[in-house]
């Protein structure tokens, strides 16, 4: 038995179909806020609505799994927060594991993830890292860019809307993604490959500025046009949004990280031990979801 947790989420309802094709038994833990908990899932799958916050809900979750993957993160939740998901949460959710004698763990991560982070959300993956790397079981870091399709979402909806795309800062500065169907990929094959265990893995699909992201969506939709939000607001915005949206506070905090180009990183050394695992870009998202802005 596998365990997913999130795995009602973006990347989660990617890895889970893998690992069924791969003869798995999967279970789900999910809260069921952030997402709509599924009523049936397909043969083969357990669903499990637990709290990371419990820690009965995380031994029940883990009983019986040889392996963990840990999808969840609580960085784009407006109920819920990094440190509560991807910190604590993760460190319950670990302890557990090793307690139950789970064998295998894969975490995701993100490149940048150091206790002395720029953003609360590195600190947070850090402290998830050390607590996986110290809790004597078998373990894979995986560390992705941003997801492509999460920020293809965040850009249409005011497209769609209001005719406007927002571009934070300049436009220009460079940010490494992974596309959801990269991750997952990535993911199941940690599971799967011995030589991939007690290793960091950095998987990034495409480095990409939100200038080109735009442009390419514009040209597909034939209309519309970017609004621009200046570095020196979205500074402004990371604090003083933070006592009445923290959620806010933290888009902008991460988009001000971004600004600095410190989220572009070199994913070609990780990406080269996987030949097989096809890269999933720019184009190719787009064209897959039907979104605006795939070029013909």
């Amino acid at each position: 038995m596998i365990l997913v947790v999130g795995g009602t989420g973006r990347l989660g309802r990617a890895v889970v179909p893998l690992l069924l094709a791969a003869g798995h038994q999967v279970r789900i833990m999910a809260r069921g806020k952030s997402q709509p908990f599924p009523q049936k899932m397909d043969d083969g799958v357990e669903l499990l609505r637990g709290d990371l916050g419990s820690d009965e809900d995380c031994r029940q979750a883990v009983a019986g799994c040889s392996g963990v993957v840990f999808t969840a993160s609580g960085f784009g939740i407006k109920d819920s927060n990094p440190r509560e998901v991807d910190r604590d949460g993760a460190v319950r959710l670990v302890r557990a594991a090793a307690a139950a004698g789970v064998r295998h763990m894969v975490m995701m991560s993100m490149p940048g993830a150091a206790a002395d982070g720029p953003i609360d959300f590195l600190r947070c993956k850090a402290a998830a890292e050390d607590a996986v790397r110290a809790s004597g079981m078998d373990w894979t870091i995986v560390r992705i860019g941003a997801l492509l399709e999460q920020r293809l979402e965040i850009m249409r909806a005011p497209l769609e809307s209001k005719g406007k795309m927002p571009v934070f800062g300049s436009g220009s500065a460079p940010v490494t993604y992974t596309s959801v169907r990269d991750a997952a990929a990535v993911v199941v094959r940690a599971l799967h490959d011995p030589a991939l265990r007690n290793r960091v893995i950095e998987w990034g699909s495409q480095t990409l500025t939100a200038g080109q992201i735009a442009d390419a969506m514009l040209a597909r939709a034939g209309h519309g046009s970017v609004q621009r939000i200046p570095a020196a607001a979205i500074r402004l915005l990371s604090v003083a949004a933070r006592p009445v949206s923290p959620f806010l506070a933290r888009i902008a905090g991460a988009a001000g990280w971004e600004e600095s180009g410190a989220a572009a990183f070199q994913f070609g050394p990780g990406r080269a031990e996987f030949p097989d695992i096809p890269v999933t870009g720019l184009q190719q998202v787009l064209e897959a979801s039907g979104a605006p802005g795939a070029l013909t």
